[in-house]
C-alpha cells in the first residue's frame, strides 16, 4: 500500500475563512443554509432527482483543484473554474467500451478503485464535523440483463450521508468491474431521503438499460483500470436525471487527510452534463481509493488500510443493511425538468424542490412552487406526465 506515515488525527476546529474574509451570515445562518443544502435533492454530480447538492467543499492539499490558501493553511471552497467540456460527446461513452456480460463482475478490485469487496467500509466527513458520508459494499447483489451487453451480476454498495449525526440521504448503487482491464462501472442507483421521523422517503432511479425519460440510460464508467492523463469518459449515464463526465487530469500526486499520508494519487474532475456548474475534483489513492472530494470531505476512516493505523477503524459505521429495502421503482419516463414545466402551466410561480414520492399508489413528481399566495405543492405523474391533484 502506497501510505506515509499513517495518522488518525483529525482536522483542528478553527474559523477556516482567510483575514478580511468574512462570512454575510451569522454562524446559526450559515448551519441553516447548510442543512437546507443537505436536505433538498439538488444537481450536485448526478442531476436533481438523485443526489443532494452539497455547497460546501473540503479542503484538499492541492491548489490546483480549488483551494484557497492563507496563512500556511487551507479552507474549503467549490471549484468555480468554467467546464472544459459541455456535450456528452465530449466523453467515451458505452458505444466506446464493447462491454460484454461474461466480463463484468460484480466484487474485485482496481489500482485506483477502493475495494468493490462485500464488508469493506469507509467514511468521508468534510472539515467543519458536520457532515458525513459512509459507504459499505453489501453481501447481495443485484441481477441485470441489458440489450447488447448481456446478463451479469452488479454489487450493491450503501452510501449513507449524515448531517450533524443525523441520517439524511441513503442510496445503493449498483456496480460492477471488468475482469479483462479492471474497469469500474455503476449502472445505476436508488436513492431515499431520510425525513424527520425516520422513515425514507423515495427519491429517484436510474437504471442503465432501462428507459429514463430521454431515451435509454446507459452505464458509467467511474474508474478505468489503466490511469491515463487527458481521458475523459461519462460516469453517470442516465440523462435526464444523472448525466456526467469525468476528466483525468494529473498522477504522481502526495495527499494527506485525517486517515493518513498517501502517495502515487491521481485527480479526476467530474462534470455535469446536466447543470454545467456542477464541478467536482477526487482525489484517488492506490488501494483504499478516494481519500478527497471537494463536495464529500476527507477520508477519516476505512478498513482498506492496515491495522496499524487507528483509522483502520471502522467501528463508528453503522450495520451494513444486506436487504435494504424490497423496493424497485420504475424508472421515471417524464424527466425531472419536464415535471417542473408541467406544474408550472398548472400553477405559475418559482419551484423550490421536486423529488419523488408514493402517492395514491403511483410514483408521482412533488413540484413546490412558490407562489403569491404561498407554496403549492402539484402532483405530477412520472410515466404519463399527467397532473394528479395539488396540495
Amino acid at each position: 500500500m502506497n501510505q506515509l506515515h499513517p495518522r488518525a488525527s483529525d482536522w483542528p476546529v478553527t474559523d477556516r475563512r482567510c483575514p478580511g474574509q468574512e462570512s454575510d451570515l451569522s454562524p446559526a445562518m450559515e448551519d441553516i443554509a447548510m442543512l437546507d443544502k443537505q436536505t433538498k435533492p439538488a444537481s450536485r454530480r448526478l442531476g436533481p432527482l438523485i443526489c443532494l447538492h452539497v455547497a460546501r467543499a473540503a479542503a484538499i492539499v492541492l491548489s490546483a483543484t480549488g483551494i484557497a490558501l492563507c496563512g500556511g493553511g487551507a479552507f474549503a471552497a467549490e471549484i468555480k473554474d468554467p467546464p472544459r467540456w459541455t456535450k456528452g460527446s465530449d466523453f467515451s461513452s458505452l458505444k466506446d467500451w464493447s462491454l460484454k456480460g461474461e466480463q463484468l463482475v460484480p466484487h474485485g478490485g482496481n489500482p485506483l478503485y477502493y475495494p468493490v469487496t462485500p464488508g469493506h467500509k469507509h467514511a468521508l466527513e468534510r472539515p467543519d464535523g458536520k457532515y458525513r458520508k459512509e459507504t459499505v459494499v453489501l453481501n447481495g447483489t443485484e441481477d441485470f440483463d441489458i440489450a447488447g451487453i448481456g446478463k451479469f451480476k452488479t454489487s450493491v454498495v450503501q452510501e449513507e450521508e449524515y448531517f450533524d449525526g443525523v441520517l439524511t440521504q441513503r442510496k445503493l448503487n449498483w456496480l460492477a468491474l471488468d475482469k479483462a482491464t479492471n474497469n469500474v462501472y455503476s449502472f445505476g442507483e436508488v436513492n431515499w431521503k431520510i425525513k424527520e421521523d425516520g422513515k425514507p422517503s423515495f427519491v429517484g432511479t436510474w437504471r442503465a438499460g432501462e428507459a429514463d425519460g430521454d431515451g435509454v440510460a446507459e452505464p458509467g464508467l467511474l474508474m478505468p483500470g489503466t490511469f491515463m492523463v487527458g481521458e475523459r469518459y461519462i460516469f453517470a449515464g442516465g440523462r435526464s436525471a444523472a448525466y456526467g463526465g469525468a476528466e483525468n487530469m494529473e498522477t504522481g500526486l502526495q495527499v494527506t487527510v485525517p486517515a493518513g499520508t498517501f502517495k502515487d494519487c491521481a485527480r479526476v474532475r467530474e462534470q455535469g452534463l446536466i447543470n454545467l456548474q456542477d464541478v467536482n475534483d477526487k482525489i484517488w489513492c492506490p488501494e483504499v481509493g478516494v481519500v478527497s472530494d471537494t463536495s464529500d470531505g476527507k477520508l477519516v476512516v476505512s478498513n482498506a488500510l492496515t491495522s496499524s493505523n487507528a483509522a483502520s477503524n471502522v467501528s463508528s459505521i453503522g450495520k451494513p443493511r444486506d436487504k435494504p429495502s424490497k423496493q424497485k421503482p420504475a424508472a421515471a419516463k417524464v424527466s425531472a425538468a419536464d415535471a417542473k414545466k408541467i406544474a408550472l402551466q398548472r400553477m405559475p410561480g418559482k419551484v423550490t424542490d421536486v423529488t419523488i414520492e408514493k402517492k395514491r399508489g403511483k410514483n408521482v413528481y412533488v413540484v413546490e412552487i412558490k407562489t403569491g399566495g404561498g407554496e403549492v405543492d402539484v402532483i405530477v405523474d412520472t410515466q404519463t406526465g399527467e397532473i394528479v391533484g395539488t396540495e
